[in-house]
């Protein structure tokens, strides 16, 4: 443990060992879903497995265990980064490689633009 302005950090924890506690129903995520059966009482070593709706990526373990009556942690559903045609129009830009309206770009994916036909940049070239 560590001495901080706040107290000790982080605190000790012990949890038993070779318990046989059951969980609850498993934690539900924002943007996501349980593809497995729900049950309001899981034994230990239950697994579910969690997937993210339409346009959301899935970060970390997308199956989730009950052990020592509690759930492992459980994964997150990023959102997909969106731009419209109306919010390029409104900066004078366009996707520099596809022409679609609308593109959907998965977190820390790259996307280029370029002004459109008769504008110039203002912004510096990395913006773009």
């Amino acid at each position: 443990m560590t001495c901080t302005e706040s107290g000790w950090s982080p605190p000790p924890r012990c949890i038993r060992v070779n318990s046989s506690e059951k969980c609850g129903p498993p934690p539900p995520i924002d943007n996501g879903d349980i593809t497995s059966l729900l049950q309001s009482v899981n034994p230990p070593g239950m697994i579910v497995e969690y997937q993210c709706q339409a346009y959301y990526e899935l970060r970390g373990d997308r199956n989730v265990v009950c052990q020592n009556g509690e759930w492992s942690e459980p994964p997150k559903c990023l959102e997909t980064c969106v731009i419209s045609e109306e919010t390029m129009r409104k900066h004078h830009i366009q996707l520099r490689w596809r022409h679609d309206t609308k593109l959907y770009s998965k977190t820390e994916d790259n996307i280029e633009f370029m002004c459109q036909r008769g504008y110039r940049p203002v912004t510096p070239e990395h913006t773009f």
